[in-house]
């Protein structure tokens, strides 16, 4: 994340002198990135250690995969948590939360900042099915945005194609075929 971080911070870096950048948001973006970065410097945890370090965070994360390893006889504190007042259960999660914040204001931060870097273009899926050459340069992210919300799209991608189908999620849960033209928004995003 640090990385991608400062790479962010280059690329900007680049634009200073450049006359057609709004040089108040690129300063205000600048500042964002040097302020996510030293927050993630700061931070005295690593996301995964703290799982790791908390022995009953870690006899939970082990116990997940297991049928019925969640059960009382297992896990005698994990099930005595979950039958303690909320306002208790509320404290203990924002504790662990809470040091993962800055983690996850770089990754809203560096995320934002990736998605803006996109341009949309309006494409049309016929008979639901789109497919396009890519145009050599390599992407971090694809977007695609939809009207309808009970759509989505299906994505197969590779150095050579794009394949995205369009399905419907009807009200059974079972995604079926589009069989009409859609329109949607395609993005392509590299920062």
């Amino acid at each position: 994340l640090l990385k991608e971080l400062e790479r962010q911070k280059f690329a900007l870096n680049q634009l200073k002198h450049a006359k057609e950048v709004d040089q108040e948001k690129l300063a205000s973006t600048m500042m964002e990135l040097e302020h996510a970065s030293a927050q993630v410097n700061a931070s005295v945890i690593k996301p995964n250690a703290l799982i790791g370090e908390n022995e009953w965070l870690n006899a939970i994360r082990t116990r997940l995969h297991t049928p019925g390893g969640t059960s009382p006889i297992d896990l005698p504190g994990f099930y005595a948590w979950r039958h303690s007042p909320a306002s208790s259960r509320r404290e203990l999660l924002q504790k662990f939360i809470y040091p993962m914040l800055p983690w996850q204001e770089a990754c809203h931060l560096f995320l934002r900042l990736l998605r803006e870097s996109g341009e949309s273009k309006e494409v049309l899926a016929h008979q639901g099915s789109f497919q396009q050459a890519p145009s050599g340069k390599v992407y971090q992210l694809m977007r695609i945005t939809l009207e309808d919300p009970s759509l989505f799209a299906e994505i197969s991608a590779n150095k050579y194609l794009v394949s995205i189908r369009l399905l419907k999620c009807e009200q059974d849960l079972k995604p079926t075929l589009i069989n009409q033209d859609i329109p949607f928004k395609l993005t392509f995003c590299q920062f």
